[in-house]
């Protein structure tokens, strides 16, 4: 069984709504190195449509609900160190 299939039997939380595919793609990676599963879910593909208009394109990030503080967690650690890394090239 896939990853995206044990998701969809399980209950789905949105963890951040992006309008950039590569973030959403950072962030997936991000969250797989971790052990959590994710899906990426958007009403229109970036290749089809590549700009956002009333969030018609926007892309939201779902991890299982039990995963959920785990994930806002690792999200707020990388961005935390992505901030440390600025300030210490400045």
């Amino acid at each position: 069984m896939s990853t995206e299939e044990h998701l969809d039997q399980q209950k789905l939380v949105e963890l951040m709504v992006t309008q950039s595919e590569t973030e959403a793609n950072i962030i997936k990676s991000i969250l797989e190195a971790s052990q959590i599963g994710c899906v990426l879910v958007t009403q229109v593909p970036h290749n089809v449509y590549p700009f956002t208009i009333n969030g018609l394109a926007a892309i939201k990030i779902k991890v299982l609900d039990s995963d959920l503080a785990a994930a806002k967690s690792l999200l707020r650690d990388y961005e935390n160190s992505e901030l440390s890394e600025e300030e210490n090239l400045e």
